[in-house]
């Protein structure tokens, strides 16, 4: 009786290690479709994030671009403007020209002024050596004069 009931019992084994086994094959297949959905879900999320950045850089992009454009015709329209109207270019050239001149002159008439009072300064000092300098410069102009006029042929020859 002892093999009957160790045959019985290990025909109840088999039949409790193959329900065993079907029950963890159910549970797998279950957690492996729990798994796929989630998968599922996970690649849905990855392209929809993907087409999401896509749409963004392809906004980034057209902006750059209108930007470019702008900014290219911004700068034709002001080449156009200088180009049509020299008149007003030569105008703001002549007023620039006038400024500098004008500057120019101020700092002419102040050391011209600075040299006159120097001068008059010296002069009042030592008034001898003014006159024979002055005597001195005279006396210069007058021989190149002289002498310009005894290279020239006379009028009378």
């Amino acid at each position: 009786m002892d093999e009957k009931t160790t045959r019985h019992q290990g025909h109840a084994g088999e039949h409790a290690g193959s329900g065993a086994t079907a029950l963890d094959q159910t549970r797998a297949q279950q957690q492996g479709g729990t798994i796929a959905s989630v998968g599922s879900e996970a690649m849905q999320q990855a392209k929809t994030t993907a087409n999401q950045v896509m749409e963004q850089a392809k906004t980034t992009a057209n902006q750059a671009m209108e930007q470019a454009k702008t900014m290219a015709r911004d700068v034709g329209e002001q080449a156009r403007a200088v180009a049509a109207d020299p008149g007003a270019t030569a105008q703001e050239l002549a007023r620039r020209a006038r400024e500098q001149a004008s500057a120019a002159g101020d700092v002419l008439y102040r050391q011209g002024q600075r040299a006159g009072e120097y001068l008059s300064q010296n002069v009042n000092e030592y008034p001898l050596t003014a006159l024979l300098i002055a005597g001195m410069i005279g006396y210069g102009l007058a021989f190149l004069i002289h002498a310009r006029w005894q290279d020239q042929p006379s009028w009378r020859d």
